[in-house]
């Protein structure tokens, strides 16, 4: 990632998975109190990049490209090319899908903020965000998620169906969409026109496949550029 950290202890505790702190070793702290402050600061650091990056967006557009910049699947992903499972303190099987890797990326930025201040974090977070992630591919995406959520539907013979209706009544009128999968509601979504909350409902049924299942469509931006050649984490103490 290109840093040195001054504080090593606290890079240590960022990798140290809950499952590694025995019962005999209370005074070895996990990473989870640091995983909630690199959330908080993950989300600044990209909503930041995002609202400069698109000044005339809305806050839907806003949102749903924030969630998908830092959903589970794609800090996973990022964990593994930086090679963070190599370094970690857990008692858990690596053989099964978990959320643990991507934690701990968040634990990491949790410690780099104490360690090196905001600015620092940016520049790192910035770096790897605009190397890892095409943001016109993912732009493209969510303008054709209700076509992309069709074709995924006949692929696996899954009958996805969108339901509108309108509210209100005037300027105040909106719409608000519902994706219907095999009879099951999947995602809601909402907007001044059918179109923009249709839209709005396929994201929506994304994110809710992608933590339900692990089959669900995959994003555009996961087929980005690798982000290995940016990783300098090699089991030493340099992150």
């Amino acid at each position: 990632m290109g840093l040195t950290p001054g504080n090593l202890p606290l890079y240590r505790q960022a990798l140290r998975h809950v499952s590694a702190v025995q019962d005999e070793r209370p005074d070895l702290p996990d990473n989870e109190r640091l995983e909630f402050l690199g959330d908080a600061i993950l989300d600044a650091i990209i909503g930041e990049l995002l609202f400069t990056t698109y000044p005339d967006r809305g806050e839907g557009f806003l949102t749903r490209m924030r969630s998908k910049l830092v959903s589970r699947t794609q800090l996973n992903i990022l964990a593994k090319e930086l090679g963070i499972e190599r370094v970690m303190e857990s008692n858990l099987a690596r053989s099964h899908e978990s959320s643990v890797p991507g934690n701990a990326v968040e634990a990491i930025i949790g410690a780099m903020f104490i360690d090196k201040g905001f600015q620092r974090t940016r520049k790192v977070v910035v770096t790897l965000v605009q190397r890892h992630f095409d943001l016109t591919e993912v732009e493209k995406e969510d303008k054709d998620g209700k076509s992309r959520l069709l074709e995924w539907g006949q692929k696996r013979r899954k009958k996805v169906e969108f339901r509108v209706r309108e509210e209100g009544g005037g300027r105040g009128k909106h719409y608000i969409a519902e994706v219907h999968i095999d009879g099951k509601v999947r995602g809601t979504g909402q907007g001044g026109n059918k179109k923009s909350a249709e839209q709005d409902a396929a994201q929506s049924a994304f994110r809710s496949m992608r933590s339900r299942k692990p089959h669900a469509p995959k994003m555009t931006a996961e087929k980005g550029p690798p982000v290995a050649r940016v990783s300098r984490a090699n089991g030493k103490a340099s992150h």
